[in-house]
């Protein structure tokens, strides 16, 4: 079962105390995850050592294509299962160019996104193999 409970708050204080490393914890479970979900496109999302090695070759140039390759894949995952798409790509190439005339904000809210589309497509996933999620820590189903 994938996970589905990524939430913005949580992801976000941890990158601060992390000092961003927990981003790249985040390229692996999205690369892991989107392979696992998406197996039958036949494409491949590159892990977190390449997506590191390629960056730095490309001056951070294959980070932008990695996220919108990854982006189109995921929508694509829930466009064929009938499931509404989130984040779009142009959306995340607009965040990249014009995030900051909003003091970061448009940033927060396309990262905010970027996890609630990975969270979308693991519950698709989910869902359509029979996963039952579980129930909540504290959580006791009503007596019938």
């Amino acid at each position: 079962m994938l996970p589905t409970n990524r939430g913005f708050w949580l992801t976000f204080f941890l990158s601060i105390i992390t000092l961003g490393f927990y981003q790249w914890y985040l390229i692996y479970a999205f690369a892991k995850e989107t392979n696992t979900a998406c197996r039958a496109d036949g494409q491949n999302t590159t892990g977190l050592a390449l997506y590191i090695i390629l960056s730095i070759i490309t001056l951070g140039i294959y980070s932008i294509v990695w996220y919108c390759k990854w982006i189109s894949r995921c929508n694509t995952y829930l466009a064929v299962n009938g499931q509404p798409q989130g984040l779009q790509v142009t959306t995340y190439i607009l965040s990249i160019f014009f995030g900051w005339l909003t003091l970061g904000i448009f940033n927060l809210v396309v990262f905010c996104k970027m996890l609630y589309l990975q969270n979308a497509v693991n519950a698709t996933y989910n869902s359509l193999n029979g996963f039952i999620p579980a129930a909540p820590a504290g959580f006791a189903p009503a007596a019938v």
